[in-house]
């Protein structure tokens, strides 16, 4: 019999954090509607849509790469792939649409908390102003923007991190040997 628990354990964290309750201050109302039209002006569901497709067939390397290594989970990861790279990646493909849809599920859910998280911040007429810049011209464009860009951030902090950790991590190192050998000789 396949135990699936252990499958799961890689994914209790994203779970956790979807089900954080969430704290109990109450919006204004008439901010809360200003917010919910705020939220859609901005897009952010297309915008979560984007994110997530592109997180998503990471998210599903990660949990496989977390099957692979985890002693509980290692047994079905390999009777799934059989040492077959097709099968791997069918894997990784169904995880990945399966993360989709799960978020997907949820984002009704989302959108509401992010416009209660800015009703408690922005003020009914602050949040109507803020949907009328973003309906036209420059925040339009803005909106329009935000996806690509975050993309392009991903991948300037990806390559400077490479080079970040290209840089510290020698030097980490002979740091390490050093001042363990110190402590080792005290």
């Amino acid at each position: 019999m396949i135990r699936l628990a252990p499958l799961f354990a890689p994914l209790a964290g994203v779970v956790l954090a979807l089900a954080t309750p969430v704290a109990a201050q109450s919006a204004d109302p008439a901010a809360l509607r200003a917010a919910e039209r705020l939220v859609e002006t901005m897009q952010v569901g297309e915008q979560f849509e984007q994110m997530f497709g592109m997180m998503a067939p990471v998210m599903a390397q990660n949990a496989l790469a977390q099957m692979e290594a985890g002693q509980a989970s290692r047994g079905f990861y390999e009777e799934l792939v059989k040492g077959d790279y097709a099968r791997k990646q069918k894997l990784q493909s169904i995880l990945a649409e399966e993360y989709l849809t799960a978020i997907r599920a949820q984002m009704p859910r989302m959108k509401r908390e992010y416009a209660r998280e800015y009703a408690l911040v922005f003020s009914a007429a602050e949040l109507d102003a803020l949907s009328d810049f973003f309906s036209t011209g420059a925040g339009a464009k803005f909106v329009a923007q935000t996806a690509p860009l975050q993309t392009k951030f991903s991948q300037v902090g990806q390559r400077i991190g490479l080079e970040v950790g290209m840089v510290a991590t020698p030097k980490a190192l002979e740091r390490a040997r050093t001042e363990l050998d110190v402590e080792t000789s005290k």
